[in-house]
């Protein structure tokens, strides 16, 4: 008597080749979902750890700058320590001590024994008036051990602790550390200076930001210099983005592999039915049927994932490096997180296992000579159903993509509409999909006999009545091609798009802006400032947005203004030039928009009596109240302003200065040596950000390389396992079909015509394929651009090497496969069973 375990192992020998497929598929997929969701996670901790291991704990570090020669005296201390906003306060002191023993002065840090001067400078021993820490390099030139004697200053300390180099940190190479009151001692007896410390290490209160916290801090004396512990947005936007990108690409995967799999396992569903229908006619239960083919598919999947974890655990260091490379993100391939990527296993085993469930069920509900009737079936009809739910599914897209574009509503529930639309479309798609090729293969029929021949006649004829048996095939590459045509086309859009618009928002080649709201920043003195930098050849200002009245007329009328230089404007080609005209000059000029005129009805010279709504302690404005600013000229109605604003004032408006400091615009002589200069100024200004067009185009660049680059190799891995999973089914397809091909011989055809005939099928499969998959691509892309709508750009070149290469590789695998089927033995051929 077999076992159950034992008969599913014996039916696997026969179908080896669809058994291995299937795990090769699953494996491929399973090694890139981990890798690229794994790099993702990865690549976040790296940046945390980097900036941990740079900053430890602290939020800001406050103090002067060493030529201003300002101090940090005790009651600025005292002033910040007790400020609401911060939790924690850590003196620092910098000095260069005398190292007796080398007789040299060594760079020296004076800190408390708290956590954050602890994780900043990465000791863990207390350090008391009579202890030192040192880095492991400068104790191997002294010989020292933990526990020696070291002379610093003509006095003994006792060596508490070595710690690692610390050149990652930015801090001297060779670093002694010592108890705060002893160097702050040092200091102020060496500069007879009463000076606490040289900087602080802050820590913020958990709710706190640390940006509002330097621009409080900045208050009690505008000269400190605060830097942040934070990393680069730009590295983090591009991180965030990333990740999401790397989702949905695991999930296409998942889905196609899917796909595939499903389709493997109808063929080896195929060639067991007659054996499961065999066994149902002596006895076997459904029960005992759903055992064996549940067993088969939780194996290949069990196979399959445990050999894509493995590969994956295995190659990480090279996959990793390569991600790296591509993403310029630092990920370390040492930090495999082993839970995980159990856990992502286990969900995509799941999600697969899922898949294959839904052919097992239905292979173990029907009785034995149904299921052999079934199982040769080849001439499927089709429902009226099936039509009547298409016409109603594209009833319910063009209503979705109409209200998306028309609806008042269209700007919160249009996006949403059309990603419903985009599933309503697909849906619709997978069931007209075979009744369209039935009939379109019917009606190119009698036109590819006249084009191709004979054997093209008889491959279609063939073909068919299989469309609806096969459609699964040709789905898979259907879906190959969209995600294709659609990633490739929405990757150069916003490429393309993405350059354009930084062209038209830097209208300078550097743009500083500020990254808080309510900056308090001195206008006029940062402009003075950046224009005295070397580089800088030009500089121009503009506030926020601020909100008047004109009350020329019965009816209130919104007024948004910018507060700008218009002078600093004009010298760089910002804002035309105009004359000043009867009764106007820089404070009572007002300019406005071509677009804002025509809607007020307003005209050059015209005067308008500007107000201002009375404001509550919150900020929030009390309706009805306003209060008079004076009246201001029209001076000038260009066709349009900066940045698409409606109004601007010129900063002498005393009236209307109750706004902030928004940007500057600079043109420099070097931009690149100007941006490193304007970075310098951060210390004063914490809350800038330095950005150029050069700079902005590079990051742009190699954010859609490495997005690109990504998505190029998870094609290049779908299009193998679509390859592998479509061109196996299909071997097996025209395996099944070998006593026609012998009658066909015994007719009179030719090998090469057998062969031409089969070659003509499988490509017929692959091209329907790519065209439904191109066209639904561009259907679908079309669909979701209507959210931005604008120019896309094709991306022809994937598109076609994706193509030629299912073609070229189709065309020389059956190529053999044709020639060995053609050259069997007749007589042998004429009596096998096809299986």
């Amino acid at each position: 008597m077999k076992t159950l375990q034992g008969l599913a192992f014996r039916l696997f020998k026969s179908n080896k080749f669809i058994v291995f497929s299937s795990i090769v598929s699953i494996a491929i997929s399973t090694m890139l979902v981990l890798s690229m969701v794994l790099f993702s996670f990865n690549a976040q901790d790296t940046l945390k750890s980097q900036l941990k291991q740079t900053y430890g704990e602290m939020d800001l570090s406050v103090g002067f700058e060493m030529d201003q020669g300002k101090i940090l005296t005790l009651t600025l201390v005292e002033e910040i320590h007790q400020d609401k906003m911060v939790d924690k306060v850590s003196k620092v002191s910098i000095a260069h001590l005398n190292l007796n023993k080398l007789n040299t002065s060594i760079y020296t840090v004076g800190v408390e024994n708290d956590y954050l001067a602890k994780s900043r400078y990465h000791f863990s021993k207390p350090l008391n008036k009579n202890s030192v820490a040192m880095n492991k390099g400068l104790a191997k030139d002294l010989h020292a051990k933990v526990g020696d004697k070291v002379l610093i200053e003509n006095k003994t300390y006792t060596l508490a602790e070595t710690v690692k180099d610390l050149s990652a940190t930015g801090v001297a190479p060779d670093m002694l550390i010592l108890n705060q009151k002893n160097v702050k001692g040092y200091i102020q007896a060496k500069e007879k200076s009463s000076a606490e410390a040289t900087y602080l290490l802050i820590k913020a209160h958990k709710n706190e930001s640390a940006l509002k916290l330097a621009d409080r801090i900045k208050s009690y004396n505008k000269n400190l210099r605060i830097d942040i512990a934070e990393q680069d947005a730009g590295v983090q936007n591009n991180l965030q983005s990333l990740h999401t990108f790397i989702i949905v690409l695991s999930a296409l995967v998942l889905i196609i592999t899917s796909l595939i799999l499903i389709s493997n396992f109808e063929l080896l569903l195929y060639k067991m039915r007659n054996q499961f229908a065999i066994m149902r006619s002596i006895g076997a239960s459904a029960k005992q049927i759903s055992k064996i083919i549940i067993l088969q598919s939780t194996v290949i999947n069990t196979v399959g994932t445990g050999v894509g974890f493995l590969l994956t655990f295995c190659s990480q260091r090279y996959l990793y490096s390569w991600l790296g490379k591509v993403s310029e993100i630092p990920s370390f391939p040492s930090d495999f997180n082993v839970d995980t990527a159990i856990t992502l296993t286990v969900v995509m085993f799941v999600i697969i296992q899922f898949f294959l469930l839904v052919p097992a069920y239905r292979s173990t509900k029907v009785l034995p000579l149904k299921t052999m009737q079934t199982n040769e079936k080849i001439n499927y009809g089709f429902s009226k159903t099936r039509v009547v739910v298409f016409k109603v599914l594209l009833a319910l897209s063009l209503f979705l993509v109409i209200g998306s574009q028309v609806f008042p509503t269209r700007g919160t529930y249009g996006p949403g509409m059309l990603l419903i639309t985009v599933i309503l479309v697909l849906l619709a798609f997978i069931l007209i999909f075979p009744i369209i090729v039935t009939k379109g293969l019917k009606w190119f029929l009698p036109y590819g006999q006249k084009i191709f021949g004979k054997e093209f006649y008889i491959a279609v004829k063939n073909l068919i009545p299989q469309v609806k048996k096969n459609t699964m095939i040709i789905l898979i590459i259907c879906g190959l091609m969209i995600i294709t045509v659609f990633g490739s086309i929405t990757f150069r859009t916003i490429q393309i798009n993405g350059l354009t618009y930084l062209k038209k928002e830097y209208v300078m080649p550097i743009i500083v802006e500020t990254r808080l709201d309510d900056s308090k920043i001195d206008v006029e003195e940062l402009t003075r400032k950046t224009e005295q930098l070397p580089n800088v050849k030009s500089v121009s200002n503009m506030s926020n947005q601020g909100l008047g009245e004109i009350l020329n007329s019965k009816k209130v009328a919104d007024i948004r203004y910018n507060v700008v230089d218009l002078k600093r404007l004009q010298k760089q080609g910002l804002l035309e030039h105009f004359s000043y005209v009867k009764g106007s000059n820089k404070e009572n000029s007002i300019i406005v928009s071509k677009k804002f005129a025509e809607s007020h009805d307003l005209k050059v010279g015209q005067v308008l009596h500007l107000g201002m709504y009375v404001e509550n302690q919150d900020e929030s404005m009390v309706e009805g109240n306003i209060i008079p600013k004076g009246d201001y000229v029209v001076t000038a109605i260009p066709n349009h302003l900066l940045d698409n604003n409606e109004a601007f004032l010129d900063w002498k408006s005393n009236k209307f200065k109750d706004v902030d400091f928004y940007r500057l615009y600079i043109d420099a002589t070097d931009v690149k040596a100007a941006v490193k200069e304007i970075e310098g100024l951060k210390s004063q200004y914490p809350e800038l950000k330095v950005s150029s067009y050069d700079q902005s185009v590079k990051e742009a660049n190699e954010m859609f390389y490495q997005r690109w680059g990504i998505f190029i190799v998870v094609i290049a891995t779908l299009v193998v396992s679509t390859m592998v999973g479509v061109f196996n089914s299909l071997a097996n397809n025209i395996y099944s079909k070998r006593k026609e091909f012998a009658v066909l011989r015994a007719m009179g055809m030719t090998p090469k015509s057998i062969r031409k005939v089969i070659l003509s099928q499988v490509n017929l499969y692959i091209t329907i394929g790519v065209i439904c998959g191109i066209v639904m691509g561009l259907l679908v892309t079309l669909i979701l651009l209507l959210m931005d709508p604008g120019k896309f750009v094709i991306a022809y070149k994937t598109i076609l090497s994706v193509v030629v290469s299912m073609l070229v590789v189709s065309t020389f695998l059956f190529s053999y496969v044709s020639r060995k089927i053609s050259g069997q033995d007749l007589s042998i051929e004429l009596t096998n069973d096809n299986r």
